[in-house]
């Protein structure tokens, strides 16, 4: 295991780890509820309308990169300021884990 310190984060990769995290687990959110739509469970909104059928699990699907770059956005600033804020009383530590199967 490497630990790594540094003072900062580079705000570009924490963005990346942000929104990697945040869409692969929405993805699985609107899929579920794209699915429980087609069976006709009112799960799936627009406009004070619930979408049903095939159209709510391609609403929900239309619906989920949207959710995933509003919410990576709006977490991106939260925790870039905290972040900030942290960096004037310690030094970030970062744990990576060796890749398994690498020649180094």
């Amino acid at each position: 295991m490497y630990i790594v310190e540094a003072r900062k984060i580079s705000k570009a990769s924490l963005f990346k780890l942000i929104l990697t995290g945040s869409s692969i687990g929405l993805f699985l959110f609107f899929l579920l509820c794209g699915i429980a739509a087609i069976y006709g469970y009112e799960t799936v909104s627009f406009n004070d309308k619930y979408i049903t059928g095939l159209w709510g699990l391609i609403t929900a699907l239309l619906m989920w990169p949207i959710f995933s770059l509003l919410f990576t956005c709006f977490g991106w600033v939260v925790i870039t300021f905290g972040l900030w804020i942290y960096s004037f009383f310690r030094d970030l530590r970062v744990a990576f884990r060796e890749v398994k199967g690498s020649g180094e």
